[in-house]
């Protein structure tokens, strides 16, 4: 019997056996890695990048896509309106008040509030969005079920201002018949607002230390449709540090992101 042989064969066999071991082990070890980091919650994981959020609504939604179309401005119906000079463009108003109104220092929001209501055809279906001081420009946008609907191409009142904070004209856009596209035993269920910050992380659209600073739940337009119809979905308004907007669609999950610049183009 040789036993130098069979002695070097015994060495060969548990050197292979150690070698996968090793990497048996390695394997295993990493796959745990990986499950320890799939498990980690969203909010530990914000945490971890020290990326910071508002109180977020805790109410369950259930919502629906819903439908309209925008409005015709017909000069009969428009050309009477308080004070104002009105230039009709199919479906777009537009008007230059015959007399500036200054706005109030105090109480700011509730005095343009009001004058949306006294000076716009149909004021009351309007809340205020946002201010660009850039461009001396105030933002309401029109409502559905007193949601916010984010779409300044065709739900839109835009005040305009003058260095001296007078309001002196302002354009408007309408969408009429507003309705939901399926009837109520088929709404569905809505994603949470932390499932929405969440398609936000994992898009890589928010950073180490960026913060959230607001979020609420209106609509946004996705598809204006050939027939003039726009088709509107359910969406999480999420501000990120101040100054960027997102719309997560609330029952798809798609993100459209929306800089200041594109305020001011209409």
């Amino acid at each position: 019997m040789d036993w130098s042989r069979i002695k070097t064969i015994f060495i060969l066999t548990f050197l292979v056996l150690d070698i996968f071991l090793a990497i048996q082990f390695y394997q295993k070890r990493s796959s745990d890695q990986f499950d320890t980091m799939a498990e980690s919650s969203i909010e530990e994981q914000l945490k971890e990048n020290d990326i910071t959020y508002v109180t977020l609504p805790k109410n369950t939604l259930k919502e629906s896509y819903i439908s309209g179309n925008s409005k015709d401005f017909s000069k009969k119906v428009m050309a009477d309106r308080k004070g104002q000079d009105i230039q009709i463009y199919k479906d777009v108003l537009q008007s230059q008040l015959k007399k500036p109104v200054p706005i109030a220092e105090s109480n700011r929001t509730l005095f343009l509030e009001n004058f949306v209501k006294e000076y716009v055809w149909n004021g009351n279906s309007y809340h205020y969005c946002q201010t660009d001081q850039n461009t001396k420009t105030i933002y309401f946008c029109q409502t559905y079920k007193d949601r916010l609907i984010y779409n300044i191409s065709s739900s839109v009142v835009i005040l305009n201002y003058n260095d001296k904070n007078e309001i002196y004209g302002y354009k408007q856009k309408y969408l009429e018949n507003l309705k939901e596209m399926v009837d109520k035993k088929n709404i569905q269920e809505a994603l949470p607002a932390i499932k929405a910050i969440e398609n936000l992380y994992v898009k890589d659209e928010l950073k180490p230390s960026d913060r959230i600073t607001k979020i609420d739940f209106g609509y946004y337009t996705v598809i204006p449709l050939s027939t003039g119809v726009k088709f509107i979905a359910p969406a999480w308004h999420i501000v990120v540090n101040e100054h960027q907007d997102y719309f997560v669609n609330a029952i798809e999950g798609q993100i459209i992101k929306m800089d200041k610049k594109q305020w001011s183009e209409y």
